[in-house]
């Protein structure tokens, strides 16, 4: 529901979403988008008149996450022959005229075709939107390898944008990854397809389950560890 309030002489909009919840949180997002989570039974007025006290506060969640952003841009710059990282191995970017975004790798070059190259921003979407097409290929060949030594199935695979894991497994079997993931050594790839799949039988992270995940990748906790201390510096945005 999109609501609207006045707040020090200006106009706040936000999206309010009720949720099963005892107190109100609210989230700055991404392209200036307030979202405020709310008890069910919570009155309007009074979730209105909480947005207008915190203004302040979420006009500065916004600019960090603005700072944030910028401060991700600089680390990740896609001018050509900007440093471009996939499955481990540094690549210099070289950007193409193309009617279709593709992706080539060869030697130390990765080669970035779209149809509108001198556009940054098109820039990044297109090498998100390849690498996402990668990281899928490079999920379902694990998917294959693995899910059969593990004895298990599962259900839809997708690849998303998530800012804070790696991959997700469902009750029912669906299996979500992070699409930076393919900008990480493949073994860090691995251990979480890995770590996915063994929620299929272990839907915890009871000894039984990280007995699991160990016996088909020994050396997992390394890069567990090396996506906790290098994960932030993966991307394009």
């Amino acid at each position: 529901m999109k609501r609207s309030v006045i707040a020090d002489g200006k106009q706040l909009d936000y999206i309010l979403v009720r949720a099963p919840r005892r107190d109100v949180l609210l989230k700055a997002l991404p392209g200036g988008e307030t979202r405020v989570y709310a008890p069910s039974g919570a009155r309007l007025r009074d979730v209105d008149a909480l947005v207008r006290a915190r203004a302040a506060e979420l006009r500065e969640m916004h600019a960090a996450l603005e700072r944030q952003l910028l401060e991700n841009r600089l680390r990740h710059p896609v001018a050509p022959g900007s440093r471009v990282c996939i499955e481990g191995a540094a690549y210099a970017l070289r950007l193409k005229q193309g009617a279709q975004v593709r992706l080539k790798l060869q030697a130390e070059v990765c080669e970035l075709s779209l149809p509108a190259p001198e556009d940054e921003e098109a820039v990044r979407a297109a090498l998100k939107q390849a690498l996402s097409r990668r990281t899928l290929m490079r999920i379902r060949e694990e998917l294959d390898t693995y899910a059969p030594r593990i004895g298990v199935e599962y259900g839809r695979v997708a690849i998303r944008d998530q800012k804070s894991r790696w991959g997700s497994c469902s009750a029912k079997g669906n299996l979500n990854f992070n699409w930076k993931l393919i900008m990480a050594p493949p073994e860090a790839l691995r251990y979480v397809v890995i770590h996915e799949l063994c929620h299929r039988i272990e839907f915890n992270h009871s000894p039984r389950f990280w007995a699991l995940v160990r016996g088909q990748m020994p050396e997992y906790e390394c890069w567990k560890k090396w996506l906790k201390a290098h994960g932030g510096e993966l991307g394009v945005e």
